[in-house]
């Protein structure tokens, strides 16, 4: 078995990381205008809010953009605010082998180190994808249903690894550095899934994103700073598998690493909302537009999940991860936008309230045995009159194989960022996003993201 720490060093610090194919430099260029439309949307809601308020009162140095704010701050603090705003909802992308949120983590961190130390356009692509890698593939390594019912939540575990190891390659780090700053981010790991019983969804931003971008960037800059630490996290007697799990398949950390990018099966959401919904809507919408359904006249809707997204979006608290809410406001709005799937008062609206009475969420045996590495759905829809109307989506527009086209991602770029930032703003971001391997400093597009 390959030794997993000096593999992973050598590849941060190394040449091969900085060496990536066409398709995966334009889609990683995407991922992070994504990325920053939840950053800017996520700005606007209560994660994002107080996150950015607790900055603001840290007094630390202004040196690198908390985004869609006048605020500056250390690249600590800045990673944590504004990786719990991209993560504030769910309009952030989703690693489907995982069922993590690599964005919300790993962009943040990078952005906080490139724009201090001035990194190129080109090094943050680098980085970023370097970050999902990491990140993913030591998720992967573990048993994640059998950590959950522990109450440990994998993602947050791991993601600390992909953003040390992102802030580690911008911050130039030699071999004994990136060693170093692994073993401080094993140090600082952490993640119970202790969220799901915050209605607010801020523990859940702190869990998923917040944390692990701060104390991968922390662990990046302790190691800069002299701080030392094991030189086997991921092999020694006491190492990060044995301590959280028995049945560890660490071998997957660096399975064909340099070969085949996490960041490709990645997926972007086409609405905004949580992934488990994605193929719910547009299952809907197609039936609708193809039928020519008067939502008025639809008498009830079955939809069929694999069980655990049937679960996790099943009468929720929060509007977008709501599916009855969020098929009621689609059929009473014939539409998805980011007002109507944020609108908590609305979830009150006696209107609303009748038409999610004319949901109901199945759990389906067969879809779940194709999940996580097939998301589908199928929607059965019933009208006044005796019709009736079925589709299976299993193509779910945005997954990693039926991926979003820039064009699409751009638009829900700016249907998030024009509010906030507005037109013209929101043009300059786009623009630098797509030109972004051509930048000599990340300062360029960092300074667009500020109010």
């Amino acid at each position: 078995m390959p030794n997993i720490t000096e593999t992973l060093c050598d590849y941060i610090v190394g040449e091969q990381a900085g060496r990536l194919p066409a398709p995966v430099i334009d889609r990683a260029k995407i991922h992070i205008l994504d990325t920053l439309g939840a950053m800017i949307s996520g700005s606007q809601l209560k994660p994002g809010r107080v996150a950015i308020e607790f900055v603001r009162g840290q007094g630390a140095p202004k040196e690198t953009v908390v985004v869609a704010t006048d605020l500056r701050t250390g690249p600590i603090w800045a990673a944590l605010a504004n990786a719990m705003t991209a993560h504030a909802d769910e309009t952030d992308d989703a690693h489907f082998p995982t069922v993590t949120h690599p964005g919300s983590v790993i962009l943040p961190a990078a952005l906080a180190i490139a724009e201090t130390r001035h990194r190129s356009g080109r090094e943050l692509i680098d980085a970023v994808v370097l970050g999902y890698d990491v990140m993913c593939r030591i998720n992967k390594a573990f048993d994640r249903h059998w950590m959950g019912k522990r109450g440990l939540h994998a993602g947050s575990l791991c993601a600390v690894f992909g953003a040390a190891a992102a802030a580690s390659r911008l911050l130039h780090a030699g071999r004994e550095q990136v060693r170093h700053a692994l073993a401080l981010a094993g140090t600082q790991a952490s993640g119970v899934n202790t969220w799901r019983q915050d209605p607010e969804h801020i523990d859940k931003a702190l869990c998923f994103s917040g944390a692990p971008a701060r104390n991968g960037v922390s662990a990046a800059l302790m190691a800069a700073a002299g701080f030392t630490g094991t030189a086997t996290v991921f092999e020694g007697e006491e190492n990060f598998f044995k301590a959280i799990t028995d049945n560890a398949n660490s071998e997957e950390t660096v399975k064909e690493l340099g070969e085949r990018y996490e960041l490709l099966d990645t997926s972007i959401k086409k609405y905004p909302a949580g992934q488990p919904i994605q193929a719910t809507l547009e299952g809907y919408f197609r039936l609708v537009k193809e039928h020519r359904i008067d939502a008025r006249q639809i008498e009830k809707i079955v939809v069929r999940l694999p069980d655990t997204q049937a679960r996790t979006i099943n009468d929720r608290h929060m509007p977008d991860v709501n599916c009855q809410y969020m098929l009621a406001v689609a059929m009473l709005d014939g539409k998805i936008d980011f007002q109507n799937s944020h609108d908590f008062e609305r979830m009150r609206d006696p209107k609303v309230l009748e038409y999610k009475k004319r949901v109901e969420i199945v759990a389906d045996a067969e879809l779940t045995k194709a999940f996580p590495k097939v998301r589908s759905a199928i929607v059965e829809i019933a009208t006044q009159g005796g019709g009736r109307f079925e589709i299976l989506l299993d193509r779910m527009p945005g997954a990693p194989y039926n991926p979003l086209t820039r064009a699409e991602v751009e638009e829900k770029f700016n249907l998030l960022s024009v509010p906030v930032l507005g037109e013209r703003r929101s043009r300059m971001i786009v623009d630098a996003a797509q030109d972004l391997e051509n930048s000599s400093d990340v300062a360029g597009l960092a300074a667009h993201l500020r109010l």
